[in-house]
């Protein structure tokens, strides 16, 4: 079998499907989120926000169900690291979220998109990826609606988790460049 052939068979070229239509949902968010953040309408912008992630988890369902496409493989990270990372620099601006921190995972962010455009599909989301994104989208939704001491430990918790799982796509993509697999 030609390499990329297995790709080619287990995803779909569909377009019009309601994961992919749930991430784009989640792309156009990212401009009015950010909006009323910077507006300090946080209310609206925190529940906008919290349909956002809602939208990622059943995006997410859905698509393994239905089986996933090429576009929704591209479509779901970027939106994802979109709405997380513009929210993040926002409350950065706003001193509600550290800007040494929030530096770090958007860098951390723009490398793994970097790096899946290198490397296509032979590196996967992690679990601990996956638990860092959900836990810092919780972050997030409680540093808006109530800045505090949760939120932050949440943050913090959720920062420590998103820097692991950048250390694993690293090692993972060192392993592919350098010709061997991915664990």
């Amino acid at each position: 079998m030609m390499p990329g052939m297995e790709d080619a068979k287990r995803f779909s070229d569909r377009i019009f499907t309601l994961p992919n239509a749930l991430s784009l949902l989640r792309l156009f968010m990212v401009p009015v989120v950010v909006a009323l953040l910077l507006a300090r309408a946080d209310a609206l912008a925190a529940a906008l926000f919290v349909l956002a992630a809602a939208t990622d988890f059943f995006d997410g369902r859905i698509a393994r169900r239905m089986g996933p496409t090429r576009l929704g493989r591209i479509l779901d990270p970027v939106a994802d690291r979109l709405m997380l990372s513009s929210v993040a620099v926002v409350l950065a601006v706003r001193d509600l979220l550290p800007a040494w921190a929030v530096a770090i995972l958007v860098g951390r962010d723009l490398l793994a998109l970097v790096g899946s455009l290198v490397v296509g599909s032979k590196i996967r989301v992690n679990r601990v990826g996956k638990a860092a994104t959900a836990v810092l989208m919780v972050a997030v939704a409680f540093v808006v609606i109530s800045p505090g001491k949760v939120g932050e430990i949440m943050f913090y918790a959720g920062f420590a988790l998103s820097v692991a799982a950048g250390l694993m796509y690293v090692k993972n993509l060192r392993q592919v460049l350098s010709g061997g697999e991915p664990r």
